[in-house]
């Protein structure tokens, strides 16, 4: 990635937020970019030597270096600022940058399930208000969170961060780096249980996001009790008219949710916005909340709720003589049994799901896949393809819960996604189909081999 600041920093201030030692010319080298990927660097640029999962900045900071880049580097003897870690740098520049900014507030996002929604709408809501800056896509690790710092604008007024994790200390991490004035917890799930173990250190590693004093102002789900020890908090609820928070739902439909929302503040009238899926109940309480927490008023929501109702649908894509739905950049056993909730409304015409492995559940992802073919086995569904290590026990869920064997297909090849696109090529007949993992298991492959049979 390379960033282009706003606000330039000079290599003084730089080389002061590592208490390393500069001279008068250093106040005068002004960087106006930071990059982490060398085929990208400019003269003049900040170049950090990240290490990826398969390549280390640190093979190219001589290139980098030969363009004219200033360089921070865990090894090379030449560069101008040298640290312990490259990764822990980037963050504290950014958290130093984001000091250079009078926001009104910094709200973060985490969760096990619906962080990425509960931001889009949240910004969405926000932006027709304020001048708001979010994180782009589901870029919430320790990458993601710096670079949406530092590519807020200068007249940035709220900023809206997502940070995920995988394992325990990752979010006390990104705090640091954050600040956050506003936290939403959206939920404590199954997903990276195989790391922490338990829903009860999952939820004290969400817990890290409010800070080492739990000091942040936190939205939480009504009724959670493994944030019950957060003081400084509200609570925010789709079933509950006892939250602080609560959207009442009027009417739901697979494509638009009709709802009220009630809070000590005030109140919406009866409302309307496009949906995807049933998790937007829980993801527009939050947003709402998090609207009315940053000042906005009853006028301000009504007006925002019509401006984004109709920018929310899901990804729909027509192959051939199918309609899939690709949600596949993540799953947990909680989404899962959102979406295929969501899927079961359509009564129009015949639907089926694609399932690939859950990833990070350790010790629980098999019973977790057969609890997944349960669902599908109660979803009346016309097929059901399971693709990836655990398709064997999605199968025995399903079957177990009677769905009949001739209509699920099992590939546990994942070099082969060939195989499944096939298969669903042979089936179908004028249906719905879900697509559904973990970004990692590649699903987008056999919605590419699927696209071929039709041309």
């Amino acid at each position: 990635m390379r960033i282009e600041l706003d606000k330039p920093l000079t290599l003084s201030y730089i080389k002061g937020i590592f208490c390393i030692p500069y001279n008068a010319e250093d106040g005068n080298i002004v960087i106006s970019a930071i990059t982490t990927d060398s085929r990208l660097v400019k003269k003049g640029d900040l170049f950090i030597a990240i290490d990826g999962e398969n390549i280390s900045g640190e093979d190219f900071v001589e290139s980098a270096g030969s363009k004219g880049a200033y360089i921070i580097s865990r090894k090379w003897e030449k560069a101008d600022i040298k640290v312990k870690d490259t990764r822990d740098a980037l963050l504290l520049i950014a958290e130093k940058y984001k000091e250079k900014f009078h926001l009104k507030e910094t709200v973060v996002i985490t969760g096990s399930v619906g962080k990425t929604t509960t931001k889009n709408i949240t910004s969405a809501l926000l932006s027709t208000k304020f001048k708001t800056h979010s994180t782009k896509g589901n870029l919430n690790n320790e990458l993601g969170v710096p670079y949406t710092v530092l590519s807020m604008k200068e007249d940035t007024e709220i900023l809206v961060i997502e940070a995920g994790m995988n394992h325990k200390g990752e979010l006390k991490r990104l705090s640091r780096c954050i600040k956050p004035t506003l936290a939403v917890i959206t939920n404590i799930g199954t997903a990276h249980i195989g790391n922490l173990g338990s829903r009860e250190e999952i939820a004290k590693a969400k817990l890290e996001i409010l800070g080492d004093d739990l000091s942040c102002f936190a939205l939480v789900p009504y009724g959670e009790e493994l944030l019950d020890n957060i003081i400084n908090k509200a609570t925010v609820s789709c079933s509950s008219e006892f939250a602080d928070f609560f959207l009442k739902t009027v009417k739901y439909s697979g494509e638009s949710l009709e709802f009220e929302y009630y809070s000590q503040e005030l109140s919406i009238p009866k409302s309307e916005i496009a949906s995807a899926g049933l998790h937007i109940k829980e993801c527009l309480a939050f947003a709402l909340a998090v609207c009315i927490t940053s000042g906005m008023s009853e006028k301000d929501m009504i007006h925002a709720i019509k401006a984004i109702s109709s920018i929310f649908h899901s990804k729909r894509e027509q192959i051939g003589n199918l309609t899939v739905i690709d949600d596949s950049y993540n799953a947990s056993y909680e989404s899962v049994k959102l979406a295929l909730a969501t899927l079961c409304m359509h009564k129009d015409r015949a639907v089926s799901l694609l399932i690939g492995d859950m990833l990070e559940l350790g010790s629980m992802a098999e019973r977790l896949h057969f609890s997944v073919g349960m669902l599908a086995a109660k979803s009346n569904l016309k097929h059901l393809y399971a693709f990836g290590r655990y398709a064997p026990d999605v199968k025995k869920g399903a079957v177990a819960y009677g769905m009949k064997s001739e209509d699920i297909f099992v590939n546990t090849d994942l070099d082969s996604p060939d195989k499944t696109a096939l298969e669903i090529f042979k089936r179908s007949e004028n249906e719905l189909i879900l697509f559904k993992a973990s970004n990692k298991v590649g699903l987008y492959r056999i919605k590419d081999i699927l696209k071929t049979f039709y041309q």
